[in-house]
Protein backbone atom coordinates (compact mmCIF):
# COMPACT_ATOMS: atom_id res chain seq x y z
CA UNK A 1 0.00 0.00 0.00
CA UNK A 2 1.26 3.47 -0.83
CA UNK A 3 -0.06 7.01 -0.37
CA UNK A 4 -1.66 7.03 -3.81
CA UNK A 5 -3.57 3.82 -3.05
CA UNK A 6 -4.90 5.28 0.20
CA UNK A 7 -5.91 8.55 -1.47
CA UNK A 8 -7.65 6.61 -4.27
CA UNK A 9 -9.56 4.57 -1.68
CA UNK A 10 -10.58 7.79 0.09
CA UNK A 11 -11.92 9.20 -3.21
CA UNK A 12 -13.77 5.93 -3.95
CA UNK A 13 -15.43 6.17 -0.55
CA UNK A 14 -16.53 9.76 -1.20
CA UNK A 15 -14.06 11.50 1.10
CA UNK A 16 -12.83 14.89 -0.06
CA UNK A 17 -9.06 15.07 -0.37
CA UNK A 18 -8.45 18.23 1.62
CA UNK A 19 -4.84 19.30 2.22
CA UNK A 20 -5.29 18.40 5.90
CA UNK A 21 -6.51 14.86 5.15
CA UNK A 22 -3.72 14.32 2.64
CA UNK A 23 -1.15 15.43 5.23
CA UNK A 24 -2.63 13.07 7.84
CA UNK A 25 -2.12 10.21 5.35
CA UNK A 26 1.46 11.37 4.73
CA UNK A 27 2.11 11.38 8.50
CA UNK A 28 0.72 7.85 8.85
CA UNK A 29 3.31 6.70 6.30
CA UNK A 30 6.05 8.72 7.97
CA UNK A 31 5.48 7.96 11.68
CA UNK A 32 5.55 4.62 13.46
CA UNK A 33 2.33 3.91 15.38
CA UNK A 34 1.48 7.56 16.16
CA UNK A 35 -1.26 8.63 18.55
CA UNK A 36 -3.91 11.08 17.38
CA UNK A 37 -2.28 13.72 19.59
CA UNK A 38 1.11 13.15 17.94
CA UNK A 39 -0.49 13.52 14.51
CA UNK A 40 -2.27 16.68 15.69
CA UNK A 41 1.01 18.17 16.96
CA UNK A 42 2.73 17.45 13.64
CA UNK A 43 -0.27 18.81 11.72
CA UNK A 44 -0.18 22.08 13.66
CA UNK A 45 3.32 22.78 12.30
CA UNK A 46 2.02 22.87 8.72
CA UNK A 47 -1.62 23.81 9.38
CA UNK A 48 -1.68 26.06 12.48
CA UNK A 49 -5.47 26.36 12.43
CA UNK A 50 -6.23 22.65 12.18
CA UNK A 51 -8.48 21.34 14.95
CA UNK A 52 -8.14 18.15 16.96
CA UNK A 53 -11.62 17.28 15.72
CA UNK A 54 -10.33 17.24 12.13
CA UNK A 55 -7.57 14.81 13.07
CA UNK A 56 -9.83 12.52 15.12
CA UNK A 57 -12.64 12.48 12.54
CA UNK A 58 -10.21 11.80 9.68
CA UNK A 59 -8.63 8.90 11.58
CA UNK A 60 -12.11 7.54 12.33
CA UNK A 61 -13.08 7.72 8.65
CA UNK A 62 -9.82 6.11 7.55
CA UNK A 63 -10.49 3.32 10.03
CA UNK A 64 -14.07 2.89 8.76
CA UNK A 65 -12.92 2.48 5.14
CA UNK A 66 -10.29 -0.06 6.19
CA UNK A 67 -7.03 1.75 5.49
CA UNK A 68 -6.09 2.41 9.13
CA UNK A 69 -6.09 0.21 12.23
CA UNK A 70 -6.46 1.54 15.75
CA UNK A 71 -4.19 -0.12 18.29
CA UNK A 72 -5.49 0.20 21.82
CA UNK A 73 -2.97 -0.10 24.61
CA UNK A 74 -3.51 -1.40 28.11
CA UNK A 75 -4.26 1.09 30.83
CA UNK A 76 -4.46 4.79 30.22
CA UNK A 77 -2.21 5.14 27.17
CA UNK A 78 -3.75 6.69 24.05
CA UNK A 79 -4.63 4.55 21.07
CA UNK A 80 -2.05 4.40 18.36
CA UNK A 81 -2.71 4.12 14.63
CA UNK A 82 -1.11 2.30 11.72
CA UNK A 83 -1.85 1.67 8.09
CA UNK A 84 -3.76 -1.56 7.51
CA UNK A 85 -1.20 -2.84 5.01
CA UNK A 86 -0.37 -6.40 5.97
CA UNK A 87 -1.27 -8.73 8.76
CA UNK A 88 1.48 -8.63 11.32
CA UNK A 89 1.88 -9.00 15.04
CA UNK A 90 2.79 -6.47 17.68
CA UNK A 91 5.16 -6.46 20.63
CA UNK A 92 3.82 -3.90 23.12
CA UNK A 93 6.08 -2.50 25.84
CA UNK A 94 4.06 -2.05 29.04
CA UNK A 95 6.60 0.47 30.39
CA UNK A 96 7.17 2.99 27.58
CA UNK A 97 4.17 2.15 25.38
CA UNK A 98 6.22 1.61 22.21
CA UNK A 99 4.74 -0.87 19.74
CA UNK A 100 7.10 -2.94 17.62
CA UNK A 101 5.95 -4.72 14.46
CA UNK A 102 6.71 -8.41 14.15
CA UNK A 103 6.44 -10.06 10.74
CA UNK A 104 5.62 -13.72 11.41
CA UNK A 105 7.44 -16.20 9.19
CA UNK A 106 4.56 -18.63 9.08
CA UNK A 107 1.46 -16.41 9.22
CA UNK A 108 -0.21 -18.14 6.27
CA UNK A 109 -0.15 -21.55 7.91
CA UNK A 110 -1.51 -20.02 11.11
CA UNK A 111 -4.33 -18.41 9.11
CA UNK A 112 -5.04 -21.82 7.57
CA UNK A 113 -5.39 -23.29 11.06
CA UNK A 114 -7.72 -20.41 11.93
CA UNK A 115 -9.84 -21.20 8.89
CA UNK A 116 -10.35 -24.71 10.26
CA UNK A 117 -10.20 -26.50 6.88
CA UNK A 118 -12.78 -24.21 5.28
CA UNK A 119 -15.22 -24.23 8.20
CA UNK A 120 -14.38 -20.64 9.07
CA UNK A 121 -13.54 -17.58 6.99
CA UNK A 122 -10.82 -15.40 8.51
CA UNK A 123 -11.04 -11.73 7.51
CA UNK A 124 -8.21 -10.53 9.68
CA UNK A 125 -6.18 -11.49 12.68
CA UNK A 126 -4.59 -9.59 15.52
CA UNK A 127 -1.81 -11.00 17.65
CA UNK A 128 -0.28 -8.88 20.37
CA UNK A 129 2.43 -9.69 22.87
CA UNK A 130 2.84 -7.59 26.01
CA UNK A 131 6.04 -7.27 27.97
CA UNK A 132 9.03 -4.99 28.48
CA UNK A 133 11.32 -3.87 25.65
CA UNK A 134 15.10 -4.22 25.93
CA UNK A 135 15.61 -0.48 26.44
CA UNK A 136 13.22 -0.39 29.39
CA UNK A 137 14.71 -3.61 30.80
CA UNK A 138 18.14 -1.99 30.63
CA UNK A 139 16.82 1.16 32.34
CA UNK A 140 15.20 -0.95 35.08
CA UNK A 141 18.42 -2.90 35.69
CA UNK A 142 20.42 0.32 36.04
CA UNK A 143 18.06 1.83 38.63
Amino acid sequence: MNEETVLDKMKEEGLRLTPQRVHIVELLFELSHPTADQIYAMMAEKFPYVSQTTVYSTLKKLKEIGVVRELSNDGDKSSQFELAETEHWHLNCKVCGVIYDLEPNDAESLMAVGMNNGAFQVDSCRVEFYGVCTKCMSDIRHD
